[in-house]
């Protein structure tokens, strides 16, 4: 007869061998049911997609000129104001032109004692010309006052180019509109000091034509192969958050620009000029932009959410055992992937799992186009009216494999019957 010891160690062994005997059959045989994923579906539609590339800028006028001192002196008069509209030849500004009125005078003066000796020389050549035609003067006597006559003309046309010069540079002391616009930037007060010359001058106004902006975008050199000429751009501008202005792409730069952009790595970009096709009143320049330029469009394209789309795993029983490859179908033709290169850079395909009438899901290959905001475009591998899952991440991303039984969330039981 069994001792009390020896029967709880029985009792024991019992409870753990049925204990191995469930989880045994819970791992390996056990209800599948107990595992099925919940999921979003939607019917395959088509739409109307575009694929761009976005930017920030700033607006720019397409025409702006700059004004400046060409001699370093003193503001004497400011008659506009910045935001003031003016027209072409309307008097802005006023520079010191004291010292250059007296040197215009002085040119002037030596222009006139140039001009009377070179009536002097003139008239004596021609009484000298007559004498040494009758033989009367040697052959240089004639050179001596042919050459006092070319002097006399080289002064007169010397002194004549210095009153020209200071004229011009009296005349620019007064600043003038070359053109229709508006003041958009005006440095310093009367009595300040203009910095002038031929280097670096300070810039003293800037006339702007409103009329016409453009905005200059930096796009990053992994973009900027897919932008051309002409192609068209959407423009955000931030005063203006509930429109969208229409814009054309005019100039593509060629050489890059690298900038740190705060860290180590340096950023390799490219300036793109993005023409604005409407200009609304407001608009100023250095106003900050947000472009969307359009790189292709499909219309009526078959198109999924962008979530829908992953990368191909192995059936669920493939999973089980570690480091056995799964087939997938690419193109009509099979192709192996180990379990961990799945998802990998080097697995180019894509799939989407595709729900089937008894409620399993098909994981099927398919070729993806442009990526719109939300969706793909879907080339081929997919018909309309077909059912995909589209949610949630975890699961399209994780957890689902061909074959998986999965159960329809009711909010989305609509959108499979409306499509």
């Amino acid at each position: 007869m069994k001792n009390l010891f020896e029967k709880i160690m029985e009792h024991k062994i019992k409870i753990i061998g049925l204990v191995i005997i469930v989880l045994a059959f819970s791992i390996f045989g056990g209800n599948e049911d107990d595992s099925t994923l919940e999921v979003s579906v939607q019917k395959v539609t088509t739409k109307d997609l575009s694929s761009k590339v976005v930017a920030d800028g700033v607006l720019t006028p397409e025409t702006e000129v700059k004004l400046s001192a060409n001699n370093t002196t003193y503001i004497t008069e400011i008659a506009v104001k910045e935001g003031d509209f003016v027209k072409k030849g309307d008097f802005l500004m006023s520079l010191d032109d004291r010292q250059q009125k007296a040197a215009t005078e002085a040119s002037r003066a030596s222009l006139e004692a140039a001009k009377v000796q070179l009536e002097q020389r003139k008239a004596q050549q021609k009484r000298q010309s007559k004498l040494y035609s009758q033989g009367l003067i040697s052959d240089q006597e004639m050179e001596t006052t042919n050459s006092s006559y070319a002097s006399a003309l080289s002064a007169y046309n010397g002194a004549q180019s210095r009153l020209i010069q200071d004229e011009d540079a009296l005349s620019k002391l007064r600043l003038i509109a070359p053109q229709d616009g508006t003041i958009t930037f005006i440095d310093g007060e009367v009595g300040d000091l203009a910095q002038g010359g031929m280097f670096n001058p300070s810039v003293l106004l800037k006339l702007s034509d409103l009329s016409k902006m453009e905005v200059y975008v930096n796009v990053n050199e992994n973009d900027i192969a897919d932008i051309s000429i002409n192609d068209t751009a959407l423009i955000q501008v931030d005063a203006y958050q509930n429109r969208k202005f229409k814009g054309l792409v005019k100039e593509v730069a060629f050489a890059a620009s690298t900038s740190s952009g705060g860290s180590s790595q340096q950023v390799t970009n490219f300036q793109v000029k993005v023409q604005m096709l409407e200009v609304v009143d407001g608009m100023r320049p250095g106003m900050s932009a947000t472009v969307d330029i359009i790189t292709e469009e499909r219309l009526g394209a078959i198109a999924i959410p962008i979530q829908a789309l992953t990368t191909p795993r192995p059936s669920k029983n493939l999973e089980k055992k570690s480091g056995f490859s799964a087939e997938v179908s690419v193109n009509g033709e099979s192709q192996w992937s180990n379990k961990q290169q799945f998802g990998s850079k080097k697995s180019q395909s894509t799939v989407v799992f595709v729900l089937k009438d008894d409620n399993t899901v098909e994981q099927r290959v398919v070729k993806a186009g442009i990526v719109g905001d939300r969706d793909y475009e879907i080339i081929s591998g997919l018909e309309l009216d077909e059912t995909i899952v589209t949610g949630s991440f975890i699961a399209i991303s994780r957890e689902l494999y061909d074959g998986a039984v999965v159960k329809v969330k009711e909010n989305s039981r609509s959108n499979r019957k409306r499509g």
